[in-house]
């Protein structure tokens, strides 16, 4: 039981650690772009709250899911959430073109 409980603190830890990086995306292309002296368009600044908003909606999501189950169970849904949050910021970062964030 003790294992489950460090384990569901290390996942949740990599939930805020990529909530912290899409802070930091915010910050640094925002600054970036000001230095450049462009501005973010409106789908620049919709992708960066994405990527704030999608580790917040998974982890909501997987303790709901995981609810009402053994903690071992509760582990893996939370990881398989992990996952996916993995799997759709790459795919982000792959489809959408550095190009439509700045004006």
């Amino acid at each position: 039981r003790i294992t489950s409980w460090v384990l569901g603190a290390l996942v949740t830890l990599l939930y805020v650690y990529l909530v912290v990086a899409g802070v930091g995306n915010l910050v640094g292309i925002s600054e970036m772009a000001a230095v450049l002296g462009l501005s973010l368009t409106g789908a620049g600044w919709a992708w960066l709250r994405f990527g704030i908003a999608l580790p917040l909606i998974a982890y909501g999501v997987a303790l709901v899911i995981g609810r009402r189950r053994s903690p071992d169970l509760r582990v893996l849904v939370l990881a398989a959430g992990l996952c996916v949050v993995a799997a759709i910021q790459l795919e982000v970062l792959h489809l959408v073109p550095q190009s439509s964030f700045f004006a």
